[in-house]
């Protein structure tokens, strides 16, 4: 196929995933409960979403390609390996470290790292909305869900 050769192959990846993970959903167990909402309700939305998603740019793409973007131009963008550096250390730490240190330390490490790709240099700002962040997250799910996310050092801390 000549012309945009990568916005066909994100199209059909794309629209492949949807699927996937539409027809991996029919696999989950039917609704249980009062509402009837089971495990497999928001993957069946997701695939549903990716498949439309699919079908409108792979349309995109065959009838001009996708609107104001220039392969060509992108092809000789450098890639910054820096960053990649960066965001892939704090995703490896993560794995590492959740169930070591808890949710609220590993998150707050993997978005320290993950502000430094993007240019930023001020490190206590940065540890310090981490934090926050993640421990507003933690809170959220741990007492407001009911959904337990490793508390790791935390667990002396905070009330059970």
């Amino acid at each position: 196929m000549k012309g945009p050769g990568g916005q066909f192959a994100l199209s059909v990846g794309i629209l492949s995933i949807g699927v996937a993970i539409l027809s991996g959903a029919f696999y989950l167990p039917a609704g249980a409960g009062y509402a009837q909402v089971g495990p497999g309700v928001v993957p069946k939305f997701v695939g549903v979403g990716l498949i439309l998603l699919g079908i409108a740019l792979l349309r995109e793409v065959l009838t001009g390609g996708f609107r104001g973007v220039d392969e060509e131009a992108e092809k000789h963008i450098p890639m910054d390996w820096v960053a990649f550096a960066w965001v892939s250390a704090g995703i490896i730490l993560y794995g590492l470290m959740v169930e070591r240190v808890g949710f609220v330390f590993a998150s707050t490490v993997l978005y320290v790292l993950v502000a430094r790709s993007f240019g930023s240099r001020r490190w206590i700002l940065n540890i310090v909305v981490g934090f926050a962040l993640a421990a507003f997250v933690f809170a959220i799910f741990n007492y407001g869900l009911g959904l337990t996310l490793p508390a790791g050092l935390l667990k002396f801390v905070l009330p059970a």
